[in-house]
C-alpha cells in the first residue's frame, strides 16, 4: 500500500518483525514463518549435545514443520524483548508445550538480525536443549 504521496510505507519495526516470527512459530503458520525470513536467512540453533545446528531458510521452516507444533498446544511467552543495536533484537522466550501426556517448560534466548523488514540471522540458545530434543522428537 502506498500513501497519497506515492511513497512506500516504512518497513516494519525490527522488534515487530521478531514478534511476528514468534507468533507464526507458536501458531505453526509455516507460510508466515517463511515470509518473516530473508531468502539468505541463516539460523543457529543449540542442540542436545551442546552443539549448534546451522540451517538456511528452507531447512529452518522444514524443521518447524517436523516439530508439528499444532499438536503440542504450544505457547510462547515473551517476558523481554529489546533492540540492543539497530536491527539487532534480543528476546527471551518461555516455552510451554504439551503432547501425548508429556510436557515441556523451557527457556530460550534469541538474537535476531533484521534487515529491510526480514530476519536475516537468528541465534537461538535453548536453556534445556536435551529436554526440547526429547519432547519434539517423540
Amino acid at each position: 500500500m502506498t500513501s497519497a504521496a506515492g511513497s512506500e510505507p516504512p518497513p516494519l519495526d525490527p522488534t515487530a518483525v521478531v514478534q511476528q516470527l514468534i507468533a507464526a512459530f507458536q501458531d505453526g503458520d509455516l507460510d508466515a514463518l517463511a515470509a518473516a525470513l530473508a531468502p539468505d536467512f541463516t539460523g543457529h540453533i543449540t542442540t542436545a549435545d551442546a552443539g549448534v545446528l546451522t540451517a538456511g531458510r528452507v531447512e529452518y521452516v522444514e524443521s518447524v514443520r517436523a516439530m508439528d507444533v499444532a499438536s503440542a498446544n504450544l505457547r510462547l511467552d515473551v517476558p523481554n524483548i529489546v533492540e540492543v543495536e539497530p536491527g539487532r533484537i534480543l528476546v527471551m522466550v518461555v516455552v510451554h508445550a504439551e503432547r501425548g501426556g508429556r510436557s515441556l517448560h523451557n527457556f530460550s534466548g534469541q538474537l535476531a538480525t533484521v534487515r529491510d523488514g526480514l530476519i536475516t540471522e537468528l541465534w537461538m540458545v535453548d536453556a534445556l536443549p536435551g529436554e526440547s530434543d526429547r519432547f519434539w522428537s517423540s
